[in-house]
């Protein structure tokens, strides 16, 4: 039996809805506060715009991204992060670089593909390390130093992913900095888009604090190249 618009019952449940969404939103905003307020207060004054502007004798972790956007069309943000790091590597002030990503497939290998265009950027293979199993920011930081020994960081990606990660790094107990890719211009809804993806990311880094997770492919350790 329908209920007519202003049934005393409709009122009520439609005024119960409408607490609960007022309370989800509120408990939304407080979730985001707590990972702004916690990505800065680890990152702060971490990051710099410069090879020069970081310390020597560490170690360089590059963060995986997709080569392409999409078939034949070139990922500047990728390009830009290798360039970025490649540039660290020619500063001095690094050891070796570690290229983490994701190997979802045969056909899609982020560090295969950094490490081919960091080789054609001038950086010797043999002080470029692939970590196959970095499906994601948290795992790729956290192995750096699980299974490769890292406790000196130099983490190079485009900026707010650079703080996102040199937070997680140091919540994890590595003395990390962070190098900013420049980064490219595009579209006002791609820019929307990444904006939205790093606020949530950022939230999903504080449940990866207070859980403690551990990254989802572990392993034997291997040693750096220096």
């Amino acid at each position: 039996m329908k209920l007519p618009a202003g049934h005393p019952r409709l009122r009520k449940h439609l005024l119960r809805l409408l607490w609960v969404m007022c309370g989800l939103f509120v408990c939304g905003l407080l979730c985001q506060g707590i990972a702004e307020g916690w990505t800065m207060a680890l990152s702060g004054g971490k990051c710099h715009d410069t090879p020069d502007e970081c310390r020597p004798d560490s170690v360089g972790l590059v963060l995986g991204c997709s080569k392409y956007i999409r078939r034949g069309h070139r990922n500047y943000f990728f390009i830009k992060r290798m360039e970025a790091a490649a540039a660290l590597w020619k500063s001095g002030r690094v050891r070796c670089l570690i290229v983490s990503g994701d190997n979802r497939s045969m056909s899609y290998n982020e560090p295969r593909d950094m490490k081919r265009t960091l080789i054609e950027m001038g950086v010797p293979a043999e002080r470029i390390v692939c970590d196959f199993a970095g499906i994601c920011t948290y795992d790729s930081v956290a192995r750096a130093k699980k299974i490769f020994g890292a406790d000196r960081l130099i983490i190079v990606s485009q900026e707010s992913h650079a703080e996102r990660a040199v937070a997680i790094a140091r919540h994890l107990g590595i003395d990390a900095e962070g190098l900013n890719a420049p980064q490219f211009a595009i579209t006002r809804s791609a820019r929307m888009r990444a904006y939205l993806r790093e606020r949530a990311a950022r939230v999903a880094m504080v449940y990866d604090f207070i859980s403690d997770r551990t990254p989802h492919h572990l392993g034997k350790q291997e040693p750096l190249p220096y």
